[in-house]
């Protein structure tokens, strides 16, 4: 991924754990945490690309999501919004394309984004769609060859269909001819729309949250600049009200589950009170970690996110059609304190849904129940003799609750959120054993002018053990320098996730629990280009890793849908085309009535 400085190429590089000696400290890189009392060296985290991945693979497509969407049976209308549309050296400008999407009911409606690379070296870059400045795609590229996911756009079928929409397409993608980062991103966007029952209870307007000067909504908090303010205001006449926010950790956060500290919240806060707290995804990219993991089998959530996090604010209403809507990342301050850098990148992006009926405007509104509590134990350190320990952990409540009386009855609303999350770390000179997991639950219910409810779970787990050893082979003081590179490690990574919506006699559900592990390393010669570390593997003496994906995944629209089972292993085992071969592949779909 890059660093958002425009017209800079700082990469953030393929994260590779690797170790400095103390003579690497004239250089100007960035170390993770060089506390001042810490008897060891610290280690650090990079992302790598290199001219070495070339080739191509069956399936089809070289890399794809596991989580699969399968529509109705019916044909479905085909809208091209973007045909090969080409990114260069393009950072954060979109390309924008206007399509009209035909009038109509539809059960389902679906976004496919797939990106091809070509021309050469490029690194992993981030990958997303807005409509009107409103976030619709997030997620990421393959380094190579091509990618392809799916996204389930049904939420936003009030605001799209019938319309000229205006789709802002962003691929981050950085160029440079010097350092032979020369690839260029092809994408195709598709639209395709089910005809068929509306699904009832859809939002009927939104607000596009910390919109850039883009046009659309994102904004990059770090330590120096760690919250966003929006001040918006609600039409009368909303009787339901909720926040759908994605986010990303970039810079040196993009790989925060192994720094210290380890943890990050995105709290949210409503006229300065805490009404609701985000858990980020451990989303690795294409070169995360090791580079030859996601080749050709990408982490979870990485080429697409398919696990959105809503927070109800209905009883929020009861303050008044006026309000500031603010996001706080939790422990960028101290992760500047611990290491002196300002690095730590948080990519926020959110859109306010509401339901409104204008012929029904609120008259008076009052909060029963306001309370809220986020604690963190912040973090402990201990010494021992071979290794330093870290341990941080925390939890959050929060409970509101309001009656809302509009000119043609009353509504009663309720929303209770509560999590913890924990984080545990073995580390010395040449190795990392990192641990970290979030568990968060949230249950909202409307009652009166409207019956509705929503239910979300979720639990994140992650285990990263990582060795790494690296030799300088010329002048570590003068960039770019070589060095060899040897690492090994493993990778378990856990999501389950549960989200069940209730809007009158309509009800919507799914729960996925998605499993992926790896393990294995690779050695050889790597040229360190910038002052950030970033890196090019320009040799492979050697090249191991084995990557394995399950997937249990259920769909269900009042009581019937489908299961899908996915199981995946992908492999590398050489040094001459180290582009990857899956070895197995097996997905079914298992209909449920």
């Amino acid at each position: 991924m890059l660093n958002r400085e425009k017209g800079v190429l700082v990469l953030i590089f393929i994260s590779l754990l690797f170790v400095f000696s103390p003579i690497y400290y004239s250089v100007p890189i960035l170390a993770m945490y060089s506390m001042s009392y810490r008897n060891i060296t610290p280690s650090l985290l990079y992302n790598i690309t290199s001219p070495l991945l070339n080739g191509f693979t069956d399936p089809k497509y070289y890399s794809f999501q596991a989580y699969g969407i399968k529509p109705p049976n019916v044909t479905p209308t085909i809208i091209h919004v973007a045909t090969n549309a080409i990114f260069n050296d393009t950072g954060l400008t979109p390309e924008n394309f206007t399509v009209y999407v035909p009038n109509g009911n539809y059960s389902m409606i679906l976004m496919n984004v797939s990106i091809a690379e070509t021309n050469g070296t490029q690194y992993d870059r981030q990958a997303y769609i807005f409509a009107n400045g409103i976030p619709l795609f997030w997620g990421s590229t393959q380094e190579i060859n091509n990618s392809t996911a799916s996204v389930d756009l049904t939420m936003f079928e009030n605001m799209i269909v019938g319309k000229n929409v205006t789709f802002q397409a962003v691929i981050e993608n950085f160029y440079d001819a010097k350092l032979n980062i020369t690839g260029l991103y092809h994408l195709n966007v598709t639209l395709l729309l089910y005809p068929g029952d509306k699904p009832e209870g859809l939002p009927n307007m939104f607000i596009p949250l910390f919109v850039s000067k883009y046009n659309y909504s994102y904004v990059v908090l770090n330590p120096l600049n760690p919250s966003v303010s929006q001040c918006v205001e609600i039409p009368n006449g909303t009787y339901m009200m909720k926040m759908l926010l994605y986010e990303e950790g970039g810079g040196l956060d993009e790989f925060w589950y192994a720094n210290e500290p380890a943890t990050r919240s995105i709290q949210v806060y409503y006229n300065n009170s805490l009404v609701g707290i985000v858990n980020p995804y451990e989303t690795i990219y294409t070169g995360g970690i090791d580079l030859f993991w996601w080749k050709p089998m990408p982490s979870i959530n990485t080429l697409a996110f398919h696990t959105p996090y809503i927070i109800d604010l209905t009883p929020m209403l009861a303050l008044g059609n006026k309000a500031e809507i603010s996001v706080h990342v939790t422990n960028l301050e101290e992760a500047y304190q611990l290491t002196g850098s300002t690095a730590f990148d948080w990519d926020i992006s959110g859109v306010l849904m509401l339901w409104v009926n204008s012929s029904n405007p609120l008259i008076s509104g009052k909060l029963l129940a306001s309370y809220s509590r986020f604690i963190d134990s912040t973090p402990i350190f201990t010494s021992g003799y071979s290794a330093t320990y870290y341990q941080e952990s925390g939890n959050y409540l929060i409970n509101y609750s309001a009656t809302l009386d509009f000119k043609s009855g009353t509504e009663y609303s309720q929303v209770t959120q509560e999590g913890r999350f924990i984080a545990y770390q073995t580390f010395n000179s040449i190795y990392q054993k990192a641990y970290l997991d979030e568990e968060f639950n949230e249950y909202s219910l409307e009652r009166g002018i409207v019956n509705s409810s929503m239910v979300i779970h979720g639990n994140y787990p992650v285990l990263l053990q990582l060795s790494a050893f690296a030799t300088p082979i010329t002048n570590p003081s003068v960039i770019p320098y070589n060095m060899t590179y040897l690492q090994n490690g493993t990778l378990s990574l856990g999501l389950y996730y549960y989200y069940s919506n209730t809007y009158s006699n309509y009800n919507y559900t799914t729960w996925i629990n998605e499993n992926e592990t790896s393990q294995g390393g690779f050695s050889g010669i790597l040229e360190i280009i910038n002052k950030y570390g970033g890196a090019l593997l320009v040799s492979l003496t050697s090249n191991n890793a084995l990557t394995q994906k399950t997937l249990t995944a259920v769909t269900l629209v009042n009581d019937k849908g489908y299961e899908e089972v996915f199981n995946a292993e992908a492999i590398q085992n050489t040094t001459v085309k180290p582009v990857g071969y899956y070895i197995k592949i097996s997905v079914s779909y298992i209909p449920i009535s």
